[in-house]
Formats: C-alpha cells, structure tokens, sequence
C-alpha cells in the first residue's frame, strides 16, 4: 500500500443510533487488533482500533457518551443508549490520545491492520492468518510508559 493510501485526516463517525458523533484526527489509515480479555468482554470479540495520538475531537454530538473506568490507568467510551463500544483513552491523560474502533468510522472499511496487541492474551479458539508484528501486554506496557 502506498504512502497516500494510508495517510489519514479529519473522519467523521458515531454509534449505532447516533446518539454519539464525531469527529476526529486520524494520523493513518491503520489499524490494531487488541486480545486482551478487557477488550474483548467489552466489545464481545477483538477490539479492531484506530490510534489517533493527538485527536483534536470534536464532538457533534455527545448525548450518549459515557466514559467507564475499567482499570486504575484506563477508560473506555460508549454509547449508554444502544451500548456501541467507541473509545479508549488514558485515564490520567485524557486528552492525549483517543483509541477509536475502526467500525464507528464512516470509512472504516479503507482501513489496513498494521498489528496485533496483547497477543500473548489471545485465546486459542481464533486466530487471524496474517504476518503483522504480534505485541505481548509486557511490550505494549513498556511502549505506553506503565511497565
């Protein structure tokens, strides 16, 4: 995939009934799989996310959006009314960076995976066939400044 096939920029998206809608920053057309268990009871199966870094979100509309604290570090966002997953972000930083699944965006589907997170989590009754780079929970700790 070519450079300008994954550059990124300003997506709109939201969740299921609209009672959540954004905008956000989005540095590449990249996502991550997460395996981790968290994720996975959250949004019933792995997590497919967007990192944007520096998100400058704007929120269209915010009626729905609640955050829930799920571990001393981290929250995530969804929509209290038909209960999309949307969002993950640091808890001490939460302007900072903004996790978003791939699917609440409207173009979600030009996305390409760029990695796979908390590998070393993934239970053994799926796997995806593919080569990307398999980061365990002590690497991705390490990478975000809490391990």
């Amino acid at each position: 995939m070519s450079e300008s096939e994954t550059m990124g920029g300003r997506m709109r998206g939201q969740c299921l009934c609209s009672a959540v809608e954004f905008e956000v920053d989005v540095p590449e057309r990249t996502y991550s799989i997460c395996h981790c268990g968290l994720c996975r009871r959250w949004s019933g199966g792995p997590l497919m996310s967007v990192h944007c870094p520096e998100p400058r979100t704007e929120w269209l509309n915010d009626e729905g959006l609640t955050w829930y604290q799920g571990t001393p570090w981290a929250q995530r966002g969804f929509c209290s009314r038909c209960g999309s997953s949307l969002f993950w972000r640091m808890a001490q930083e939460p302007e900072g960076m903004l996790i978003v699944s791939v699917d609440a965006l409207e173009d979600g589907g030009e996305f390409t995976l760029d990695r796979h997170i908390y590998s070393d989590a993934r239970p053994d009754r799926y796997d995806f066939a593919d080569d990307c780079p398999r980061v365990t929970e002590a690497e991705l700790m390490k990478e975000l400044g809490l391990g």
